[in-house]
């Protein structure tokens, strides 16, 4: 009986879900054609890894920003102690293992041919905390007017993205630990408005630096439960359906 409506639903797929489908079945191409070559991994990570010394040479050489730069810790760049920017460093540690852990996991469950829908949820989840990632490590809302992208632009880009992740996590909510969801929610919504507000008090600063970090801790925890449940599914055990 299981079978026949896993069955069911695996035909079921609305166009968003058929374009999530389309991503992961290209990188499961992609991850095919690489992993039968035998020294393919190796040139790959040997080809990225010589790009990114030499685009430190040519701004170096053409504009004259000294590969220094680039290469030693933000800290030691700027002659401050190691502990600065420590709380922000720990933000972007668990956006990263937010999005390492629920991309991994969606592509894992693409791979075995599953209709789970925690698939999607997981997806965009992880691809939110990566663009997050990024945001936090080179600092990318708050300078995006250097291309003409206001900063408000930027941000309710970011506000529309981790709404369309909510609401392919909110038919699954129930059967989910769905308070790490609705908390960390609260705390990003807390910490923006702070933000907004424009606070001059004492205090404001960790004020919403720590609602932020809040959030980020509790979709963090989200992601990684969801992932190991939707990968201890796709082991063997009842799927979510």
């Amino acid at each position: 009986m299981r079978h026949n409506t896993a069955a069911g639903n695996h035909g079921g797929f609305s166009r968003s879900d058929g374009v999530l489908l389309s991503v992961l079945s290209r990188a499961q191409v992609y991850q095919r054609e690489v992993s039968q070559q035998p020294w393919g991994w190796f040139f790959l990570v040997l080809a990225i890894n010589l790009a990114l010394v030499g685009i430190m040479v040519l701004l170096d050489r053409l504009y004259g920003i000294d590969y220094w730069y680039f290469v030693r810790d933000p800290a030691a760049v700027a002659d401050q102690p190691a502990y600065f920017g420590f709380y922000s460093n720990l933000g972007v540690l668990l956006w990263a293992a937010a999005a390492s852990t629920a991309l991994l996991a969606a592509a894992c469950l693409r791979q075995s041919g599953s209709a789970d829908r925690r698939i999607r949820p997981l997806f965009l989840g992880g691809l939110f905390c990566l663009v997050a990632c990024l945001d936090d490590l080179f600092m990318l809302h708050e300078h995006s007017y250097l291309i003409g992208i206001p900063e408000m632009v930027t941000m309710a880009a970011y506000a529309l993205f981790l709404l369309a992740f909510t609401a392919a996590a909110l038919p699954i909510a129930h059967l989910t630990n769905w308070i790490l969801l609705a908390m960390s929610l609260v705390f990003l919504a807390f910490s923006t408005l702070v933000d907004m507000a424009d606070l001059t008090m004492p205090g404001s600063v960790l004020m919403e630096e720590a609602f932020k970090f809040f959030g980020i801790a509790f979709l963090c925890a989200y992601l990684v439960t969801l992932s190991f449940s939707a990968l201890a599914s796709g082991l063997g055990r009842n799927k979510l359906r």
